[in-house]
């Protein structure tokens, strides 16, 4: 017998309509969006479930946007990020709102991401900063879940999409950082020198107070801007020291702000006659002149805010030709003629050496293998094939 569930059709409409109560006999219709029965059933059930379930909003209780689970994110649940990530979340989150809307998020479908996800792409947007958009949102999503304003699992509704990150490989030369300073504003050429040989991240270096450079012992203090783990003391080098001396204050900003900074770059670039870099580039030198120096990747990562020297192999670190025709000059030369009764066998030999020399040695075709006599080991004699003739 076919179980009575409450699931109706309208005139010439394929798709399934149901009604529910909940915990407490109020009644609830709703379109299960289904043309099947048994997935019009199975709709039916999980919105039941989720209408007893304690902890859990209601199909009556008041609708929760996707601008409030996002600001919720960013002002309430992420206490513990550094203020640039809490930064790329209202960042991402805003295309999202842009382009989704401020709907319920009970009322998101999967096809609403999988369109945010065309339209992104169809913008121009790269793949990585659509992943990085639909991540800020799956994380608002599971913090309404928890707060029990958000339904069901936030990941059934996400379609699957990823994004091969191809790190960037561009760094600057002596040569280019040379072109580049010629060509770059005055006021401009302090923040290149200080992200080339101190390496911050932007946002460290626009932080930057002349309180934390301390030209008497040598150091800067950078105050991480992304976790608490990236403030670290970076030694000055030789190079920047008259340079910071020039400038110095006793207090106050480093750094002039810098509103237009990759267009300004890429500008200056193009007038020197190089490829356009980036701020990221710029510390992206810093570390792979540390690399192709010799200096350890863990090394590298203290001083530039990582942890792990993993960011360094991966994203930062890059050798030249330089350091790669150096690292295999560091290969062996060939071993020596081995001597008479050497372990070795002579290259190009088939033989052990013996009293012979190459020149008096007669020839392959008219040397005799000899077969040694019997002993040990039983004597070589070739392979045979038993003759049956009987």
């Amino acid at each position: 017998m076919r179980e009575k569930v409450r699931l109706y059709r309208k005139k010439n409409n394929p798709v399934w309509y149901g009604w529910i109560y909940d915990a407490e006999g109020r009644r609830h219709g709703f379109c299960t969006k289904c043309v099947d029965r048994r997935a019009a059933v199975l709709a039916l059930k999980h919105r039941e479930r989720e209408a007893y379930s304690p902890n859990r909003a209601t199909a009556d209780s008041a609708a929760h946007t996707i601008e409030e689970a996002l600001e919720f994110l960013v002002t309430h649940s992420s206490s513990d990020r550094a203020a640039a990530t809490l930064e790329m979340y209202a960042k991402k989150g805003g295309h999202v709102l842009r382009l989704i809307g401020d709907i319920d998020v009970n009322a998101l479908r999967l096809d609403d991401i999988q369109k945010f996800i065309n339209d992104r792409q169809a913008e121009g947007a790269k793949n990585t900063t659509i992943y990085k958009e639909i991540v800020t949102l799956r994380k608002a999503l599971g913090v309404a879940r928890g707060r029990g304003l958000y339904l069901t699992d936030p990941r059934i509704i996400f379609p699957s999409f990823s994004a091969k990150y191809a790190p960037k490989r561009r760094f600057l030369t002596s040569d280019e950082l040379g072109a580049l300073l010629a060509n770059v504003a005055e006021k401009r050429q302090l923040f290149v020198l200080i992200c080339v040989y101190l390496g911050p991240r932007l946002s460290e270096a626009l932080a930057l107070d002349w309180t934390d450079v301390n030209l008497a012992k040598g150091w800067v203090l950078i105050s991480g801007t992304k976790t608490q783990k990236a403030r670290r003391v970076v030694p000055i080098p030789p190079v920047l020291v008259p340079v910071l001396k020039a400038h110095h204050r006793r207090n106050g900003k480093v750094l002039e702000s810098w509103n237009n900074i990759r267009r300004d770059l890429g500008i200056a670039c193009e007038k020197a006659g190089i490829d356009a870099v980036t701020p990221n580039d710029l510390r992206r030198t810093f570390a792979s002149w540390l690399k192709q120096a010799g200096v350890d990747s863990f090394t590298v990562a203290k001083l530039m805010g990582h942890t792990s020297s993993r960011m360094v192999e991966l994203v930062y670190g890059h050798l030249n030709d330089v350091a790669y025709i150096n690292a295999v000059k560091q290969l062996p030369g060939l071993p020596e003629a081995q001597k008479p009764g050497s372990k070795w066998v002579a290259m190009g030999d088939a033989f052990p050496e013996t009293s012979e020399t190459h020149e008096t040695r007669a020839p392959l075709e008219h040397q005799v293998l000899r077969v040694p006599k019997d002993g040990v080991e039983p004597p070589t004699r070739g392979f045979s094939i038993p003759c049956s003739t009987n």
